[in-house]
């Protein structure tokens, strides 16, 4: 029967012994936990029970626990044993679990900290070893489909060890509304992934890319105010540029495993994991050195259900906004055009002032035109992209509204009278006008992984929360009797959240006095 407590048991035959919860996620819990017949430490990763109740996710985990059981390498997590234990809630649904090594260390999300990037060749070492469990995964046959710094435990002495293989394939084809906690992190996805297609080790080597670019930069490389606008965000925006402290041909590394393309990534881990040692050998030699390498693709299909979408916005109306931003350069290229070639400048410059007056007298048109359409001196936000004007007045004052009119205007008649734009209005404003601008312009949101937290102090997490924008509540739980006192055991809610929101954070209170665990793991005293 499982009864997550300390003292209860996953299993029905009580072989594994829970001690104390490590840390909760998405699909559920991890217990540090005693394997009674081996008599040595385990670690337990229970599966949320609307997992349980999924069959077909059921033969999926069974199967991936059984692949990643065949795995042996000196960087990835070895896993002993899976099963199912009837559940303490006596709801009949047996509830899964897989039984791991348990690693002594800390996850890489624990040492990453905003705005304060990690040593280069720190850098390098690390995930050059993850990219070696990677590969040897991938020589398998096997990919993991959500790396992330919270899957990748290191050790005291600087050893990483890669975690949580195969459960985010087990979980493919689930419900929409499941898909968004175990088809990979938002902030890690790769772009085939965010599109719906079949992952591969290319993906892994994109989202191993992307733990290198916050390692190197100290911020993520993508990060919008929802799931899945993040998602949409590796599909549609370039890869920004590394810190200049990052030396250029690492930095040549990291952009190349961030390729749009799978194509045009290293193939595998082990691929990757050798230009990560020896990065000077590779610059060159990339075949990502086009624009493909950063360029996003504007005509790819973002399927939405990647990520667990906001309940108050429609993930379809985020995909249209995204793919119609970046369609067209900024408007007004009139004046490069008419230029005349070096040789005839030299010979009169009538051409060049033709090009002038003309640009200035269709400004004057403009402007007259502009004070008959309404009362309004000049257009708002919305009704620049919502085709209200005519396409000489598409320019608004901001750049990045700039970037997003032209795409609009192509979908209106070139010059339309006042009657078709008061007819159009109504019906075009509600879908064209584009409610995903934080993809354009980044919101003040905060990535919070409750991995990074659970087992400390509860004093340094709330400062550190304090720090990130946000407001700890803090919580003092009843302490059975074996919690160190003081220690984190949750944080809610996690994930993308705004700055200014409020987290709880549940710490253990102290011992009552005489406190201690029968047999049985009843309260005596």
């Amino acid at each position: 029967m499982t009864v997550l407590a300390p003292g209860g048991h996953v299993d029905d035959a009580h072989r594994y012994v829970l001690e104390s919860r490590i840390a909760t996620g998405g699909m559920g819990e991890v217990w540090s936990a005693r394997d009674t017949v081996l008599d040595r430490a385990v670690a337990v990763k229970v599966l949320k029970a609307e997992y349980a109740d999924d069959p077909l996710f059921r033969s999926r985990f069974e199967t991936e626990a059984r692949n990643a059981a065949a795995l042996h390498h000196p960087g990835i997590a070895s896993v002993f044993d899976y099963g199912q234990g009837a559940p303490g809630d006596g709801s009949g649904t047996p509830r899964p679990y897989l039984v791991m090594e348990l690693v002594d260390g800390q996850p890489l999300s624990a040492l990453l900290r905003p705005g304060a990037p990690l040593d280069p060749a720190a850098t390098q070492d690390l995930l050059a070893q993850a990219a070696d469990a990677l590969g040897a995964a991938h020589a398998a046959g096997i990919v993991h489909r959500d790396v992330k710094p919270a899957n990748l435990i290191v050790t005291p002495d600087r050893r990483i060890k890669v975690t949580d293989f195969g459960i985010a394939r087990a979980a493919e084809g689930m419900a929409l509304t499941q898909t968004g906690e175990v088809m990979g992190t938002p902030a890690y996805i790769s772009p085939e992934q965010a599109e719906g297609e079949t992952a591969t080790a290319a993906s892994d080597v994109y989202s191993l890319g992307v733990v290198a670019f916050e390692c190197l930069a100290g911020r993520k490389p993508f990060v919008a105010d929802t799931p899945v606008a993040t998602a949409i965000a590796h599909v549609r925006r370039p890869v920004p540029e590394l810190p200049d402290t990052v030396p250029a041909d690492l930095a040549a590394v990291v952009r190349r495993s961030l390729a749009k393309s799978p194509g045009d990534r290293f193939p595998d881990g082990t691929a990757f994991a050798r230009a990560l040692r020896s990065p000077a050998s590779y610059a060159g030699s990339s075949p990502a050195t086009s624009s493909d390498a950063s360029t996003p693709d504007e005509d790819a299909t973002v399927v939405a259900p990647v990520a667990a979408p906001d309940p108050d916005r429609d993930p379809a109306s985020d995909v249209a906004a995204t793919r119609v931003a970046p369609a067209a350069p900024p408007p007004a290229p009139t004046p490069a055009e008419p230029a005349p070639t070096p040789g005839s400048r030299r010979t009169t410059p009538w051409p060049t002032i033709v090009g002038i007056v003309a640009v200035v007298l269709a400004l004057l048109v403009a402007f007259w035109l502009g004070t008959r359409d309404d009362d309004s001196p000049s257009p708002t936000d919305e009704q620049t992209t919502s085709g209200d004007r005519s396409p000489s007045q598409q320019p608004s004052d901001s750049p990045s509204e700039q970037s997003e009119s032209p795409t609009k205007s192509p979908t209106r008649t070139p010059s339309p009278s006042p009657s078709e734009t008061e007819s159009e209005t109504p019906t075009e404003t509600p879908t064209e006008t584009p409610t995903e601008t934080p993809t354009e312009t980044e919101a003040p949101t905060v990535e919070v992984d409750p991995g990074a937290y659970v087992g400390r102090d509860h004093g340094d997490v709330e400062q550190e929360l304090r720090d990130l924008g946000l407001e700890p509540v803090p919580v003092e739980l009843d302490n059975p009797g074996e919690q160190p006192e003081g220690t984190v055991e949750s944080v809610e809610p996690s994930g993308t959240l705004q700055e200014g929101d409020r987290v709880t954070v549940s710490y253990w209170g102290a011992a009552a006095a005489g406190q201690q665990k029968d047999d049985e793991g009843n309260d005596e005293g």
